[in-house]
């Protein structure tokens, strides 16, 4: 257990660690940065074999764990949700998106369509408990329960789930704008804005006015990139450009090659089948293989200036002495997302809202006049062998890449199979804090458990496991459903995407998803199904209509 033992870290207000029974003074409580990437394939980055430079992340990597079975939610709202409050996604006000609620949800408990006052923050719990609280980037968790009123002292954050990179135009004919605000007030965006650097300058600045020995900061640094519509910096895109020539299917091949050369999927595991709508490469023009290898350098550039600007708050970090007490986890909210709304009727009025107000001539990518999305064959191809992708509950759509770091704390370089979830994000924080986890809000309201685990008895060395044995979770959104424990998963799709039927798989030995053996383990199956039920029954899930049909496939 030595590659993942946490090197004495006994906490103010916990129980003494098994290697000694000296406790680390308040002071010395850990800060905490939570950076949160927004449509990122866990295929993408260098610590899981991606051939786009981010050697930030890599270096997180080496000074920390890379989990390789971490989990999220189909989709953004729910996974926010669950990542700040640690407590299951239809408790949290996002049974659903709520931009798409079925008519039988309208108004029920659980799909409020913003974070509930029965469930308090990750920052709501760390102020009481004496950090300073800070976020910028993408809020998406609705305008009435904003940052400032959800436990953060200082926050610069979009509203609402997606927009222009570079100003604040929106992404349809019904939301031709989106809201920014600064601690609670609408603000204006300069001249010189991008997404991506901006939420660093803030954060940075944050910091360095805020600085108060002795107490410690929490971070949530909730980045827009890679989301459409896809726009970077013209320096960082020359960089990618002519790298994807060779087409989507190409690239899916030498992704999973590259996820077993890095011994995280079996050498014997095969991919999922292409989706029937991706078209062979070769059957585009030379003009369409140049448009597309163009969408895929710009969505290259938003990955690598994410890592660029990692890297700028690590050296602010080591310039002020914090780096070496401060703990960083970096994750994805979901899987690639396939939709385009130049080309899928999801929004019938943003096609033409787009067509009309942008220019996404090849050259033009990439730019602020310009509206590009990612498409369902380069999703496909950030999968990585998985079936789907974002919005789905295959492991397209809910396998994502966690790195967890804290320096000299944590033995570097570690890789771990162990299953976990953003659910398990805000009670392994609230543990190394040292703050009591069943806190109340204090003000007489009751508040909905948290459903997480903490995972610092594994980092430490005092579990062999994250869930016991059996133990697990559920996933569930637009009437798809899934549980997970351990290596096992069953999974019910909704037509067209599936059959309805329920599956079973092993994803140790196939982790793409491409057998089902329900029939060869009909008790496995059982108690996976018994564990869902209970999920369903305990957190008032409602179900879509079985008519309902959100984005097909």
């Amino acid at each position: 257990m030595a590659w993942r033992t946490l090197t004495l870290v006994c906490v103010a207000m916990l129980s003494a660690c098994t290697t000694g029974t000296e406790r680390v003074a308040e002071v010395d409580r850990p800060n905490i940065i939570v950076i949160l990437a927004d449509d990122l394939a866990y295929s993408d980055i260098e610590p899981y074999g991606g051939e786009i430079e981010t050697p930030n992340l890599a270096r997180l990597a080496d000074n920390g764990m890379t989990f390789t079975y971490f989990h999220t939610s189909p989709m953004c709202s729910p996974s926010r949700a669950m990542l700040l409050t640690g407590v299951a996604q239809h408790r949290t006000g996002y049974g659903t998106m709520a931009e798409f609620l079925a008519e039988n949800q309208v108004g029920a408990r659980g799909y409020e369509g913003q974070l509930n006052d029965r469930v308090l923050t990750i920052a709501e719990r760390l102020r009481s408990g004496g950090y300073r609280t800070y976020m910028t980037g993408k809020w998406h968790l609705g305008r009435d329960s904003e940052p400032s009123s959800r436990g953060f002292d200082r926050s610069f954050t979009l509203i609402q789930g997606a927009g222009s990179h570079f100003d604040e135009r929106g992404y349809a004919e019904f939301m031709p704008t989106v809201t920014y605000l600064r601690d609670g007030e609408p603000t204006e965006l300069p001249d010189d804005f991008y997404s991506t650097d901006a939420y660093t300058d803030e954060l940075i600045r944050y910091l360095d006015e805020d600085r108060e020995e002795g107490k410690p900061f929490f971070a949530y640094l909730a980045y827009t990139a890679p989301h459409w519509p896809l726009h970077a910096p013209e320096e960082t895109i020359a960089k990618y450009e002519g790298k994807y020539a060779e087409g989507w299917s190409a690239l899916r091949q030498k992704r999973f090659d590259a996820l077993k050369e890095a011994g995280i999927i079996p050498a014997d595991a095969p991919m999922s089948d292409e989706h029937p709508d991706v078209p062979d490469w070769d059957s585009l023009t030379p003009e369409q293989q140049a448009h597309q290898a163009k969408i895929m350098a710009v969505y290259a550039a938003m990955v690598d200036r994410i890592d660029q600007n990692l890297g700028r708050l690590i050296a602010h970090l080591e310039a002020t002495g914090e780096l070496n007490n401060t703990v960083i986890i970096f994750t994805s909210d979901n899987g690639p997302e396939a939709i385009d709304f130049t080309t899928d009727p999801i929004f019938p009025p943003a096609t033409n809202w787009v067509a009309e107000n942008f220019d996404n001539n090849t050259e033009n990518l990439g730019g602020p006049l310009s509206y590009p999305f990612y498409g369902r064959p380069w999703a496909q191809a950030g999968a990585a062998g998985h079936r789907y992708y974002k919005t789905f509950v295959t492991q397209g759509g809910i396998h994502a890449p966690m790195i967890i770091s804290w320096k000299g704390r944590i033995d570097s370089g570690g890789k771990t199979r162990a299953f976990a979830t953003l659910l398990d994000i805000a009670p392994t924080l609230l543990e190394m804090a040292g703050i009591d986890a069943a806190r109340s809000a204090g003000d007489g309201r009751p508040v909905e458990p948290m459903a997480g685990k903490s995972m610092l008895p594994y980092l430490s060395g005092r579990s062999d496991a994250i869930y016991p044995e059996w133990d697990g979770q559920s996933f569930e959104l637009f009437g798809n459903e899934a549980f997970i424990s351990g290596d096992w998963k069953i999974q019910r799709l909704r037509k067209p995407a599936g059959d309805g039927e329920w599956k079973l798989f092993n994803l140790a030995r196939d982790p793409n998803e491409t057998r089902d053996i329900r029939a060869a383990h009909p008790d496995v199956f059982a108690r996976l199904m018994e564990g869902h039920q209970s999920y369903i029954e305990q957190n008032g899930v409602i179900l879509a209509p079985d008519d309902y049909e959100m984005f097909g496939t």
